[in-house]
């Protein structure tokens, strides 16, 4: 229980100490200020490389798991010549997901962390015009169903990317520069299977990503069907999820469950994921000894109040306050410099990110800006920040609160 007397005589402290109380304050504030500032900007930075990798792709993908033809004699036992003839080379078959419908109902059933799920027709083909041609990948889907896994439609330049009618498709805008074609023109697309098929370019989009922007064909799902001669079927259902870094536990979960292979972002992508745990402990790092500085600055300055009030301290004993009314003077004085020098500093952080994520700059030809600086501000970040401070403050003032109620009030008086 916090005494009155002591909160009395340490408010009264801080507002005649004012130089004192202003400096212990400006120390915490710029230290609560680096962590949020540090920790919004690396947190940004990593939200912005992961968005560079899983914002074009499914986060879970479901597809028929890839079969390696057996030789005869590896499972037969046999003495006389297997087969005589003519050796020929057959095609390789296409993995497909016959019964799609049926699994399109049913996983999102599997974890409330699905948040969407759309099935797909993806394949290697040829695109053309006049003299030009160039490998892509054609995709066809169900656009307002794919948009939920993979966003096109607001990265729309010009055109529509819903309601894509048979015969139309919709392509990057770097694609597009390159055949010299805009909307209502048309390309001819070559299947590796052979088939051929001729769209109208209904959309232009702008995603950022090179791979889509320059290489990739949205097509109806029934068109994408038909140029890869798949029938009914679909090669793979990609899933959005809520919680992205989940995605590998749910895809060896449902690996137990459904007849397909599933697979995951994170398992293609174990560098990047090495690079972030690296980035987050130097994060923490930064934080640790953001913190301790802190924490010295706020000690040593209380401890040099200490000498500069001793003989304020004995006058305070040889009044009647006791050595638990003397610490608790200097640990209140503490915790509350420190709690107002966090809320100075949050403030200062918060509006330094701020100013700094609302910089933006051009980063693609169609006139698509960026910011300059990624920040991930969140309340947990700042919170936090305030939290460690106030704890800190705490713990720092705790060592020359012990050596004030430890002043002999007479030997002070004295002069001794």
């Amino acid at each position: 229980m916090i005494d009155r007397f002591s909160l009395s005589v340490a408010i009264r402290h801080l507002l005649y100490y004012k130089g004192q109380t202003l400096l212990t304050m400006g120390v915490v504030a710029v230290s609560v200020t680096l962590i949020i500032f540090l920790g919004a900007l690396i947190g940004g930075l990593q939200k912005r490389l992961i968005s560079s990798v899983t914002g074009a792709i499914p986060h879970v993908v479901v597809r028929q798991p890839e079969r390696e033809p057996v030789a005869a004699w590896e499972v037969a036992s046999v003495e006389q010549p297997l087969y005589l003839g003519e050796r020929v080379k057959l095609q390789q078959q296409k993995r497909k997901i016959e019964d799609w419908q049926t699994w399109e109902q049913r996983l999102p059933a599997f974890s409330d962390n699905i948040r969407a799920v759309s099935p797909v027709v993806e394949g290697q083909a040829f695109v053309s015009r006049s003299e030009k041609r160039k490998a892509v990948s054609v995709v066809g889907m169900f656009p307002e169903k794919h948009n939920n896994v993979v966003d096109v439609q607001s990265k729309l330049v010009r055109g529509r990317f819903f309601g894509l009618n048979g015969g139309e498709a919709a392509i990057g805008f770097k694609l597009a520069d390159e055949f010299g074609v805009d909307l209502g023109d048309k390309l001819r697309v070559v299947s590796a299977e052979g088939n051929v098929a001729t769209y109208t370019v209904a959309g232009i989009f702008d995603t950022g990503f090179n791979a889509v922007d320059s290489g990739t064909v949205f097509v109806p799902l029934r068109d994408a069907q038909s140029l890869f001669g798949v029938g009914n079927a679909v090669t793979t259902i990609g899933l959005k999820l809520n919680r992205i870094f989940e995605a590998k536990d749910l895809a060896q979960q449902m690996a137990l469950q459904v007849p397909y292979e599933t697979r995951s972002w994170m398992e293609d992508n174990q560098q990047l994921l090495s690079g972030l745990r690296a980035q987050s402990q130097s994060s923490n790092l930064i934080l640790v000894f953001t913190t301790i500085a802190a924490g010295f600055g706020i000690a040593s300055i209380m401890i040099t109040s200490v000498v500069t009030r001793l003989r304020e301290i004995g006058i305070l004993k040889a009044i009647g306050a006791t050595n638990r009314q003397i610490l608790q003077i200097f640990a209140i004085e503490g915790t509350l410099l420190a709690f107002f020098g966090a809320i100075a500093g949050a403030v200062q952080g918060i509006a330094l990110s701020l100013a700094l994520y609302s910089i933006r700059t051009q980063v693609s030809e169609t006139g698509r800006t960026a910011e300059v600086f990624p920040f991930d501000l969140t309340a947990d970040l700042v919170i936090r920040a305030i939290v460690i401070a106030v704890v800190v403050g705490l713990i720092a003032s705790w060592y020359p609160a012990w050596r004030a109620a430890r002043v002999n009030a007479i030997e002070v008086i004295r002069g001794v």
